[in-house]
């Protein structure tokens, strides 16, 4: 009885199996190859318009500063602005001092733009300090303030500081506040 059992069953899993190989052949007829290409280009270009729309249409504030300190014969520091936001910031000024560990500023910078506009970022000699004649053992910190309005027209301000000491190369990458949405 058993036999006839599994003879049945294995005579409809072979009818099942040849349905499904059939409606799959069917399938592969209807559906070419080239409209599942094109399907997945088609997908790829929505992603990429989601992602283009976050970055350059929704109005959003984003300032960050990047500050590289280097010890050499004396002490570097190099800083970037970058406005990643999607518009542009006005009224806007960094500053930064070199301290030593008794507070006292060893020397320091400060830089003023009018407007910075959107996914630009700004570096170069006016945004480096060269301190040199001050020893290499000692503690040291670089204090960073930036004030900026943003597109809403409301001003920020917003003050960083790293401590440098042993360090012979340092990266320093810091997000002003949080990102600020129009809606």
């Amino acid at each position: 009885m058993t036999d006839d059992y599994d003879e049945d069953m294995d005579e409809e899993l072979h009818e099942l199996s040849q349905e499904i190989g059939e409606f799959v052949v069917e399938l592969t007829e209807k559906i070419h190859p080239l409209r599942v290409a094109l399907a997945g280009v088609i997908l790829v270009i929505l992603l990429g318009a989601l992602v283009s729309t976050w970055y350059w249409v929704i109005p959003r504030d984003d300032v960050e500063i990047e500050v590289l300190y280097l010890q050499r014969n004396g002490h570097v520091v190099l800083a970037e602005l970058v406005n990643d936001g999607s518009r542009e910031i006005r009224d806007v000024t960094l500053t930064i001092e070199f301290v030593d560990s008794e507070k006292a500023v060893l020397d320091g910078l400060t830089v003023s733009f009018d407007s910075i506009p959107s996914h630009t970022s700004i570096s170069g000699d006016k945004l480096e300090l060269d301190l040199r004649g001050y020893s290499v053992w000692e503690e040291y910190t670089i204090q960073i303030q930036i004030e900026w309005t943003d597109f809403r027209g409301v001003e920020n301000q917003e003050q960083f500081i790293h401590k440098v000491s042993d360090e012979v190369t340092a990266k320093f990458h810091s997000d002003c506040e949080e990102v600020t949405w129009f809606f």
